[in-house]
């Protein structure tokens, strides 16, 4: 009889919301590999994703191997099936792998010893160590204890006396074209459901050492490339299974930590963009563009039509800060270089930064803000450094260095009931250091707040390009949206309160407090209605987006009015008064919102005394006068074509609940949202 092995790399659907919509990969590498080396038919492998899936499987028919995968977003849960399997037959061998485990043997030794469910712990790349984990299994006559006494390589496993014990781990295999394609072999055709999205890596490793990343150590620093016609190949078969399986899904993911860096990543560009002219797919790209050669990244951004945008991932722009976590090498003239081309080309540019690194303080992460907004890029991401085990900056010796202030929250969307019991997957973040206060890290997240609701995504755009045309820097304008909602409206004040609210509220001090307060059951109940336990910065941008347009529009019009009045610009524009109404309401009307589908794809008309459209496109922004209309004319404000279509298709994916509108703002392209302008006079030609 065949060994059945189950392999798993888990996601929670409980909230009615995907956790992670991803497509399985490193399970698939490990399972393609599995076949291929299968030449007797002696192994039956299988994949789960969904964790119900995977429990009726080991209750219906328990397997002989349950391998499983180790994600910050998934430990908890993997570790509950773990339990289960052990639960049904003790001689199940249960192997995880994955990057979510500490660099210091001595703490993977007691991961094993905390963990009594879990048999063998699989270090680095697993696509052929999970088939020789397998084999060796067999070889022992499936017993776990004869296991031990053979050893394993790149793993921690128990001896014969019950110890944990750790082999060496092997380098990692150079000839990554030794692992069979999971996707042209068909291993992921089931999971083609219209919920998750394919996910493909064109290489692997990075050059850079970033202490806060997994891929930052030296095991990770060659880079190994699967061949551009293989690439080329998957990309082509997935946009057939698109088509045919799962339309309504838009989103490509690629994994590699650099796209764009490289000359072939311009021809693999080149293929999708094909694939886009023939299939309609993707629409939207997610991947982290590479940190040097911006030539080469623009012309990869450039192949797409616009569905990948440009990534910065700068995480600091403070020299000593860039020192501690060794992220010298990557070249900040690379980034402003980029940000020009983009610009002029009409391509969209993303950066984030990291609060809560090494050296960096309340001052120096407000600087970097500023230097990003005055260099014109179009969104901000701001994160907090997370305690990723795997990564340099998750050690013993740096927690003490440099005094570490950590606290725990649950992953957004990451839990779940199975068969009565509650399960949570649970992250820890860093709120303060020896040069940041935890009151400091809270003055920093008002002000991403800020970046999130008022600068990202454009949506006042093209007020800051006139502001920036009269003088007044980018960063002075942001500069008065948080006193525009301390001050605010009712709805805006309780906005900010709110959100620092639960910003404090979402900290815990330890896992084991985090997982007791969500798991009372009146928390619960929030927590899945999404009142608490969100990404708070995805969830207010939501609500901003949707929920409470009108008021987050009028506090950034009167805001700017003050601020132009101030500079004496209300001046130098002819009837600024009417000028600036007129401004006011198309800027509202521009952006699609509403609780409900239909009032988000509905459109809307005002009567305006300029042509804005015109005036904005000809780039004369200190002269609207030239661009009024000869009278008052009614203009209709909808969607375009691509928009309704696309903002649909998104919707039928996510639907309109805030817990799903808050991940649907994450995947979808900013323009969607934006209605075209058209005046009347336009419309009745165009009848005509």
């Amino acid at each position: 009889m065949a060994t059945k092995v189950y392999l798993g790399d888990l996601r929670y659907n409980y909230s009615g919301v995907l956790a992670n919509d991803c497509m399985p990969l490193g399970v698939a590498y490990m399972k393609a590999v599995m076949d291929k080396e299968d030449t007797g038919r002696e192994i039956d492998s299988r994949l789960f994703v969904y964790a119900e899936n995977l429990i009726e499987a080991i209750r219906r028919e328990p397997p002989d191997v349950l391998m499983l995968s180790n994600y910050v977003w998934n430990e908890a849960l993997s570790h509950y099936l773990f339990r289960v399997a052990k639960s049904v037959n003790p001689r199940i061998l249960t192997v995880m792998g994955g990057p979510n485990i500490s660099l210091e043997p001595e703490r993977q030794l007691a991961y094993l010893d905390k963990y009594p469910h879990l048999d063998v712990y699989a270090l680095g790349e697993g696509d052929f160590l999970a088939n020789h984990i397998v084999r060796t299994f067999m070889d022992a006559g499936k017993d776990i204890a004869r296991l031990g006494a053979i050893g394993l390589p790149s793993a921690t496993f128990r001896n014969p006396e019950g110890q944990a014990a750790i082999d060496e781990t092997k380098p990692r295999h150079k000839e990554v074209e030794d692992v069979p394609s999971p996707w042209l072999t068909g291993i992921q055709d089931e999971f083609f459901d219209g919920k998750l999205a394919p996910m493909i890596e064109t290489n692997r490793g990075c050059p850079f050492t970033c202490t806060f990343c997994v891929q930052g150590t030296k095991y990770y620093s060659k880079i190994h490339n699967f061949s551009v016609d293989r690439i080329k190949e998957e990309i082509t078969y997935i946009a057939k299974r698109i088509r045919s399986h799962s339309p309504n899904m838009g989103t490509l993911r690629i994994a590699d930590s650099n796209y764009g860096m490289y000359e072939r990543d311009i021809d693999i560009s080149a293929h999708i963009g094909l694939m886009q002219k023939e299939y309609g797919w993707p629409t939207f790209i997610d991947a982290t563009t590479g940190k040097n050669k911006p030539e080469r990244i623009i012309k990869s951004v450039e192949k797409v039509g616009g569905a990948l945008v440009l990534y910065q991932a700068v995480q600091s722009l403070d020299d000593e800060v860039l020192r501690k976590v060794k992220r010298e090498a990557i070249k900040l003239e690379a980034y402003k270089a980029l940000e020009v081309h983009m610009r002029g080309r009409g391509l969209r540019s993303v950066s984030d930064l990291i609060l809560g690194l090494p050296g960096e303080s309340l001052e120096s992460h407000l600087r970097g803000l500023h230097s990003l907004l005055d260099s014109n890029i179009h969104q901000m991401h701001n994160f907090q450094a997370m305690m990723l085990k795997g990564a340099e900056l998750e050690s013993l010796e740096s927690r003490s260095l440099f005094k570490f202030d950590t606290r725990f929250r649950v992953l957004p969307k990451n839990y779940g009931v199975y068969e009565g019991e509650k399960v949570f997957d649970v992250e820890e973040i860093i709120v303060g250091t020896d040069t940041l206060s935890f009151e400091d890290y809270i003055t920093c997240r008002k002000w991403h707040l800020v970046s999130s609701v008022f600068w990202n995504d454009g949506w006042f755009e093209h007020v800051v390009n006139l502001a920036r045309a009269f003088g007044i820097r980018n960063s002075e304008w942001w500069s008065r949206m948080l006193p525009a909602m301390e001050k605010g409206n009712e709805v805006m004040r309780g906005f900010l309160d709110d959100f620092v609210g639960e910003t404090k509220g979402e900290l815990f001090p330890t896992r084991e407090s985090c997982i007791e307060y969500y798991s009372r059951p009146e928390n619960f109940e929030r927590l899945q209605r999404g009142e608490i336990g969100d990404n708070l910065m995805y969830r207010y941008r939501a609500i901003a987006s949707f929920h409470i347009w009108n008021d987050v529009c009028d506090a950034a019009m009167d805001a700017t009015r003050a601020l132009f009045v101030e500079h004496g610009i209300d001046r130098r524009i002819p009837d600024f008064d009417t000028f600036w109404k007129d401004l006011h309401a198309y800027t509202k009307l521009l952006h699609a919102h509403g609780r409900e589908k239909e009032k988000i794809l509905s459109s809307d008309r005002a009567v305006l005394h300029y042509d804005f459209p015109a005036w904005f496109a000809s780039g004369e922004l200190t002269n609207p006068g030239a661009y009024r209309f000869a009278g008052p004319t009614q203009v209709l404000f909808r969607l375009t074509d691509e928009g309704r279509r696309e903002l649909e298709a998104a919707l039928a994916v996510w639907t309109t609940h805030i817990k799903a509108l808050s991940k649907m703002v994450t995947r979808i392209k900013v323009d969607w949202q934006v209605r075209e302008c058209v005046p009347q006079r336009e419309r009745e030609a165009a009848a005509a």
